[in-house]
C-alpha cells in the first residue's frame, strides 16, 4: 500500500523535530529552511535569505516576512512567511493568509516610501536590502543594456497547516502597478508532487483564458515509432508575453533561465523590431523552441487550445524582451507574431528528455558547457561512486551508511514513494540518512570553497556558484576523467562535512548574531582561510575525518576561533556584510590579513599532502585500467534486450552508421554467438551508446 498522506505529514514532523535537535534549533527554523531548499532544487526560487523580521511600522500595521529571494530572469522580488506550527491538526484560513500578505505588502509600501530608516537599526543588514528593493521597485526603464527594476512581487507562505479549502494560489492584485502573486506551499502540495514522481508542478495554459481561441499549427508527420510528436506553430506575441508576465520563470528551462538571468540585459534588436517594424518581426527574429508533456488540440487539430509543462528551451531572451516591450516602452503587440518549434514529449523520462533537447537547441548558441552543466557527464560518475562507495559506520551505528548524490531534483524523496511498506522506506533511509544527502548546488558550494579556495563565489549564491564551479569542473574532466575517482569522492564528502560542521559551530556561537545574516559567508571564508593558511605541504586529515564522518577535536576548536575573527571582521567594515563576501576584494585582503595561529594539536593532526596525492594518482590509474574491464562486463551485463532496443532507437533517428550498427550487434548476440567482443570493439561501442545517450537516446 502507498504512503498514505497522514502518514506522510507525520514522518514529515517527526523528521522536523528530529533534525531540528541534532542541528541544535528550533522546529520552526528548521522546517523554514528545509522548505526554502526544497522550493530551490524544484526552480520556485532562487538563492533565498533567511531573513525573520516583525516590526511594527506607520498607522500601528505590522510588516513581517522570514525570507525574501530575487529572481533576475523575470525581474521579481519574492517575500516568504514562515507558518509552521508543531503539530498535525493546524489549518490555514482565508483570514490568515490575507494578514500575512497584507505583512509582507507593508514591508514593501515603508521601503518603496524610503521609510524603513525609521524602523531598523543602520547595523541591520536588512535594512540594506529593502533600501535595494525601494529604489529597484521605482525603477521604469533605465537603458537598453541593463535592466534593474522589480516587474513583479511574489509572496509564498509555507506551511505544514492543512488548508481550510484547496488554495494553491489566490486572486491576483497590484502593488504600485506591479502585479503580486500570492502562493500557499502546503504539505499536501508536496505530497501531490512527490507522489507524482515530478521533480516539479506543471504549468497548464489554456489559450481561452488569454483571449485567443488557439494557436495556428502544423503537426510535423515523420516515419517511425517517436517518442515525441513536433509542431510548428504562429504565437502571438501578446499571449507570449502574458503567459511569461504569469508564470515567469517557471516556463523557462533550467539552462534558459540561467543563461538570461546572468545576463539581465534586454535585447537591443528585438526592442527595435517592437517598436518601429513590428510586422517584420516573424521575418526578423529566429523564433523560439519549446517542450511540453502534452496539448490539446481543436477539433479541426490545426489549433492548440492547451499546453501541459510548457517549457521554453531556446528564446527565453525574445520571450522576456515582448514583455520588456510591454511594461518598459509600453509598446503595443498586436502586430507581433513568433515562429515556434514545440516538441511533445512522450518519453517516460521527460525531464531527462528536455535537458538533452535543450542542450543541443542551445548548442549554436553562444552558451558555454558550463552554462549547460545540469546535463555533465560528471554528475553520472559522482553518482556511481556514491551509489557504490560505503561510508565508515560511525557514532552509535555498527551498520555502514551510504552518501546520496541527488543528480535530479525531488529523487530523494521520488524514491521513497516507489515502496509500498513502511519498514522499506525505513530501511532506504538507514542506508541513506537525510543528512548524508547532496544536492548539486550544494556540492558546487562544498568543493568551491574547500578544494578551489574562493569563498567569494560560493556568497555569491547557488546560480553563480554553480556557474563558477561548472567551469572548473568542466576543465579537470576533459583533461582527465579518470581523476574522478575514490579518493576525490571521499574528498567531496571531507568538504560536506566540513561545511556542514561550520555551519553548525557558527549558528550555535554565542558571538555570532543572527539579525547580521552573513552565516553564508562566514562559513564559506572560514573554511577557505583555514585551508589556505596550512602549512606548505600539509593538508587536513581527510583520511581521518573520511573514517569518523566527522571532524576531529582540533579542527573544530580551530574552526571555532577563525569564524569569529572573519565575524568580527565583517562587522567592523560595516553595511551589508554579505555584499562584502562576494567581492573577491574583500578574499583577497582576508587571506593576509587575518593571521592564523594554530595550536600544536592541529598541526600534529595534519597530513602530508603528499599521501593524499599519491591516493589520488593511484586511484586515476585504477581507475583507468578498471574502465577497461567494467565496459566488457558492461556490455555484457546490460544484456540482448537493451542492446536490440539501443539499436532501433538509433536507426529510427538516424544516428547509426553500418559500422555502428555492426559493432553494436556483436554486443546484442553475446549470449547467442557466445562471441565476446574485444577490448577494442567493446570501447568502440560504448562510444557509440555514449552517443547515442548525448542525442538523447533513452533505453532501459
Amino acid at each position: 500500500m502507498d504512503q498514505t498522506f497522514e502518514e506522510f505529514e507525520q514522518e514529515f514532523l517527526d523528521d522536523i523535530r528530529i533534525n531540528a535537535q541534532i542541528e541544535g534549533t528550533t522546529p520552526d527554523d528548521y522546517f523554514l529552511t528545509d522548505i526554502l531548499r526544497r522550493l530551490s532544487s524544484m526552480g520556485e526560487i532562487t538563492d533565498p535569505q533567511v531573513a525573520q523580521m516583525q516590526k511594527k511600522c506607520r498607522n500601528g500595521r505590522i510588516m513581517s516576512f522570514d525570507a525574501y529571494a530575487f529572481d533576475e530572469s523575470d525581474k521579481s522580488i519574492v517575500l516568504i512567511t514562515n507558518d509552521f506550527i508543531d503539530d498535525v491538526n493546524g489549518v490555514l484560513t482565508k483570514t490568515q493568509i490575507e494578514q500575512y500578505k497584507n505583512r509582507m505588502l507593508n514591508f514593501l509600501q515603508e521601503a518603496y516610501d524610503s521609510k524603513l530608516d525609521l524602523y531598523f537599526d543602520m547595523t541591520d543588514n536588512l535594512l540594506y536590502t529593502g533600501r535595494t528593493i525601494g529604489e529597484r521597485l521605482k525603477i521604469d526603464y533605465i537603458s537598453t543594456n541593463e535592466d534593474a527594476s522589480i516587474d513583479k512581487i511574489k509572496l509564498i507562505i509555507i506551511t505544514n497547516k492543512r488548508l481550510s479549502e484547496r488554495i494553491k494560489t489566490l486572486p491576483l492584485e497590484t502593488f504600485e502597478d506591479k502585479k503580486v502573486e500570492i502562493n500557499v506551499w502546503s504539505l499536501a502540495r508536496f505530497y501531490e508532487l512527490y507522489e507524482s514522481g515530478r521533480e516539479k508542478e506543471p504549468i497548464i495554459i489554456e489559450t481561452k483564458k488569454y483571449g485567443i481561441d488557439g494557436i495556428p499549427c502544423i503537426k510535423a508527420e515523420m516515419s517511425g515509432n517517436l517518442d515525441y510528436d513536433a509542431y510548428l506553430a504562429v504565437v502571438p506575441g501578446k499571449f507570449l508575453h502574458e503567459i511569461y508576465y504569469d508564470h515567469g520563470s517557471r516556463l523557462l528551462e533550467g539552462n534558459v533561465r540561467t543563461f538570461l538571468s546572468n545576463r539581465g540585459k534586454i535585447n537591443k534588436g528585438i526592442r527595435l523590431t517592437i517598436k518601429n517594424e513590428p510586422t517584420k518581426f516573424f521575418t526578423y527574429n529566429n523564433g523560439i523552441a519549446c517542450t511540453a508533456s502534452k496539448i490539446t488540440l481543436s477539433p479541426n487539430e490545426n489549433k492548440i487550445v492547451a499546453i501541459e509543462d510548457l517549457q521554453i528551451i531556446n528564446g527565453g531572451q525574445t520571450t522576456a524582451s515582448l514583455t520588456s516591450a510591454v511594461l518598459k516602452d509600453k509598446l503595443s503587440l498586436n502586430n507581433i507574431f513568433v515562429p515556434m518549434k514545440l516538441t511533445v514529449v512522450k518519453n517516460d523520462d521527460y525531464d531527462t528528455m528536455i535537458q538533452n533537447i535543450s542542450k543541443y537547441a542551445n548548442s549554436q548558441n553562444k552558451v558555454k558547457d558550463s552554462d549547460l552543466f545540469s546535463n555533465h557527464p560528471f554528475h553520472r560518475t559522482f553518482e556511481a561512486l556514491a551509489k557504490r562507495i560505503q561510508a565508515p559506520a560511525h557514532g552509535d551505528s555498527v551498520n555502514n551508511t551510504m552518501w546520496y548524490y541527488e543528480r535530479s531534483r525531488g529523487k530523494y524523496e521520488q524514491e521513497q514513494f516507489k515502496f509500498t511498506k513502511k519498514s522499506e522506506r525505513e530501511n532506504f533511509i538507514k542506508k541513506y540518512p537525510k543528512n548524508q544527502v547532496i544536492k548539486k548546488e550544494e556540492l558546487s558550494k562544498y568543493f568551491t570553497c574547500a578544494e578551489l579556495l574562493r569563498p567569494d563565489q560560493v556568497s555569491k549564491g547557488p546560480e553563480k556558484c554553480m556557474s563558477f564551479f561548472a567551469e572548473k569542473i568542466d576543465e579537470k574532466y576533459q583533461k582527465n576523467p579518470e581523476s574522478f575517482n575514490d579518493q576525490f569522492f571521499k574528498n567531496c564528502i571531507c568538504y560536506a562535512i566540513l561545511f556542514k560542521t561550520t555551519d553548525k559551530i557558527v549558528a550555535k556561537s554565542n558571538w555570532y548574531r543572527s539579525e547580521t545574516y552573513v552565516k553564508p559567508g562566514v562559513v564559506a571564508y572560514t573554511i577557505s582561510k583555514l585551508i589556505y593558511s596550512i602549512p606548505t605541504g600539509f593538508c587536513l586529515n581527510y583520511n581521518l575525518i573520511w573514517r569518523k564522518q566527522e571532524l576531529y577535536p582540533s579542527l573544530v576548536i580551530e574552526l571555532e576561533r577563525l569564524a569569529h575573527s572573519i565575524f568580527d571582521f565583517v562587522e567592523k567594515l560595516g553595511g551589508n556584510g554579505m555584499e562584502h563576501f562576494k567581492k573577491e576584494e574583500t578574499w583577497n585582503i582576508l587571506k593576509e590579513k587575518i593571521k592564523c595561529y594554530y595550536s600544536k594539536e592541529f598541526l600534529d593532526d595534519l597530513l602530508n599532502k603528499e599521501l593524499i596525492e599519491e591516493q589520488m594518482r593511484q586511484d586515476t590509474k585504477e581507475n583507468k585500467f578498471s574502465k577497461k574491464i567494467d565496459v566488457e562486463m558492461e556490455i555484457f551485463n546490460l544484456g540482448a534486450d537493451y542492446w536490440n532496443n539501443l539499436i532501433a532507437e538509433g536507426l529510427k533517428r538516424g544516428l547509426l552508421s553500418p559500422t555502428e550498427m555492426d559493432l553494436l550487434k556483436l554486443a546484442a548476440n553475446i549470449q547467442i554467438t557466445g562471441k565476446i567482443p574485444s577490448p577494442k570493439q567493446s570501447q568502440f561501442i560504448w562510444k557509440i551508446r555514449q552517443k547515442l545517450s548525448d542525442s538523447g537516446v533513452l533505453v532501459e
